[in-house]
């Protein structure tokens, strides 16, 4: 306070000097005196003295200009000793008060601020009127995206942006491809709906939860060919369009979009419905379990665990539901038990029925493998007998599902590419299985200069915010579990140990430059990138035919459960060559056959350091 009295003071002493004498003002029961702040335009001034009687109500209102000349200011002492004031009315809140204008005043001082004048009707912001002659493509206002008026088919959602407006891209028919930008925190709704050409939307890695409007990708064709029943970005559900009567939410969404279950006026109106929702959502979008208008909303039968967030969101929108039982539960009298244990050993064994119910079958299938069998029995054998670090209760949010142990892997992927983490990176191949020539062996070997054999096998460490740290962390962008062989979700000392194993697909012919879907969720080379490399190298005019396998490719993921964060992953991708042709004028196969080998190559990661985004 003292400072900027000081400095107030030393303003105002400069001001007297260059100033006119003060002047007085009269009015209604009291005056004032006042000094010129400028003395080569005489347009400003700061009142320097109150004169006359203080009203009955101990308040003394300023005006906002005085002979014409505009108040910036009320001066040190200008209210010495007032015993009655107990404040000023103020005309704006940019008038400056010295710290000593009340100096000797006994009471406290109220200094009454103008009130925000109401925003007209008439006045408020248009945003159809304000972006008609607006020359940019993207209409930014307060860090709102509020139209797209360009022609681009790819667009990325400029980084100054944290919400995307309702209707902003609507009806777009040029936009092929949206970036969305991890600082986005908000999509409004119908924001791209019905463009009818947006195929791809691109999630920035690192990518925070973002609130989903209504029906934002209605009308398009990423929605409609998205590889899962359940489209998502990131941790929101954003649409379930699968034709299931009964449904089971993958218990790796944290939110539910609006409308996520609108099936549209085309669908018959007795639909039997049937929604499981997990302990893991927290959010829930308007209507987000709504299903058509009839004479009333209708709703499916929506089935929840007790005491979760879902149970306090149905209570508190008066809609209908009833409970799960606990996982391993088989017997469904609210406990685990061994009793559970042997009821499930003895339906693998088919001693008992074949479990049909969906509800039972879920409670009791603690694999996630969609069957019964003797592992589900030891699973709660062993959480039973309290063997494990979790219990019953902690399956509620444990990926069990190929699609929810995909997802949580994709996820984490996710999450790390954005951090800009540091890591390590271990590598090698070997080729095994050889039935050819040393020439094409050599060929099999030469691509990658960072694979080598494993006894000399290179580490990298890649540090913090570069690009080789990012380009080099692969990313899950394909999520579609139908292509998973096997997997597995084991939960110790508060880690999932995830192992997903790929489908074999051959590539082959006419196929060769088509991405597999092994291509889009690892690492991988493949067969395009072999060939780009040998043509006119190591053969001539096509004189080389081949197939390649991706066999058994395995990714396992060692992820902390509470956030997310990567331990170790370690990935082995295997190829099954059929070659046919000649390398460097040497045939290749032997008589009628093929030459045959199979490459392995073998990365880890390790050594994961998290930054700040």
């Amino acid at each position: 306070m003292k400072t900027l009295k000081k400095v107030i003071s030393a303003v105002l002493a400069v001001v007297m000097l260059l100033s006119v004498a003060s002047v007085t003002v009269f009015a209604e029961g009291y005056t004032f005196e006042y000094i010129y702040a400028d003395s080569e335009y005489f347009s400003t001034i700061y009142i320097t003295a109150f004169d006359g009687t203080v009203p009955e109500d101990g308040y003394v209102e300023i005006p906002a200009e005085i002979d014409g000349c505009i108040v910036i200011g009320i001066a040190e002492h200008t209210f010495d000793n007032l015993q009655e004031l107990r404040g000023i009315i103020l005309p704006s809140a940019d008038i400056t008060i010295d710290p000593d204008a009340f100096y000797g005043c006994t009471q406290e001082i109220d200094v009454v601020y103008p009130e925000e004048p109401e925003e007209d009707e008439d006045e408020k912001f248009d945003p159809e009127e304000w972006y008609e002659d607006h020359v940019q493509d993207y209409v930014i206002k307060d860090d709102i995206l509020v139209k797209y008026q360009g022609t681009d088919k790819i667009v990325t959602i400029p980084y100054n942006c944290k919400e995307i407006a309702e209707d902003a891209f609507r009806g777009n028919e040029n936009i092929t491809t949206v970036y969305l930008v991890k600082e986005l925190e908000k999509i409004g709704d119908y924001a791209f709906a019905d463009c009818k050409y947006l195929a791809n939307v691109i999630i920035a890695s690192g990518t925070d939860e973002i609130e989903i409007g209504k029906d934002v990708f209605a009308g398009t064709p990423w929605l409609e060919n998205f590889p899962s029943d359940f489209v998502n970005i990131g941790t929101t559900l954003i649409k379930y369009k699968g034709e299931l009567d009964s449904v089971s939410i993958p218990n790796v969404f944290r939110t539910i979009a609006p409308n996520a279950f609108a099936l549209g006026e085309e669908k018959a109106e007795d639909i039997v419905f049937k929604v499981r929702v997990p302990a893991t959502i927290e959010n829930f979008g308007e209507d987000c379990f709504f299903l058509y208008d009839s004479l009333t909303k209708v709703y499916p039968e929506l089935v929840v665990y007790k005491n979760t967030p879902a149970e306090e969101y149905l209570t508190a929108e008066g809609i209908d539901f009833t409970y799960f039982a606990l996982p391993g539960d088989a017997v469904f009298d609210g406990v685990i038990t061994a009793g559970d244990a042997r009821y499930v050993l003895r339906v693998a064994a088919k001693l008992e029925e074949p479990i049909v119910d969906a509800d039972k079958l879920l409670v009791a299938d603690l694999s996630g493998d969609n069957k019964i069998a003797a592992e589900d029995a030891r699973l709660i054998l062993r959480i039973a007998a309290k063997l494990d670090k979790y219990s019953a209760e902690d399956l509620y949010t444990m990926p069990r599902t190929d699609y929810e142990v995909l997802l949580t892997a994709a996820n984490a992927l996710s999450l790390a590419r954005g951090y800009g983490c540091a890591y390590s990176k271990n590598a090698y191949q070997y080729i095994s299985d050889v039935k050819m020539n040393t020439n094409t062996k050599t060929y099999l070997n030469m691509y990658n200069s960072e694979l080598t054999s494993e006894k000399k096998a290179v580490t990298v460490t890649y540090n913090q915010n570069t690009p080789e740290a990012y380009d080099n962390l692969f990313d899950i962008t394909l999520l579609d579990s139908g292509k998973i062989k096997s997997h597995s979700c084991v939960v110790e000392d508060g880690k999932y140990y995830i192992t997903l194993v790929l489908k074999d697909e051959t590539v082959a012919g006419s196929d060769l430059f088509v991405p597999t879907f092994t291509e889009k969720m690892f690492p991988v080379e493949t067969v395009a990138h072999f060939t780009s490399k040998a043509m006119n190298k190591y053969w001539y005019n096509d004189s080389i035919k081949y197939n390649m396998t991706y066999n058994d490719c395995t990714i396992k993921m060692v992820v902390n459960v509470d956030n997310l964060k990567i331990d170790t992953i370690d990935l082995q991708m295997n190829y099954d060559f059929e070659i046919e042709g000649k390398i460097m004028g040497i045939a290749i196969k032997d008589g009628k056959n093929p030459a045959t080998a199979t490459r392995t190559d073998v990365v880890r990661y390790s050594n994961f350091v998290y930054f700040s985004k």
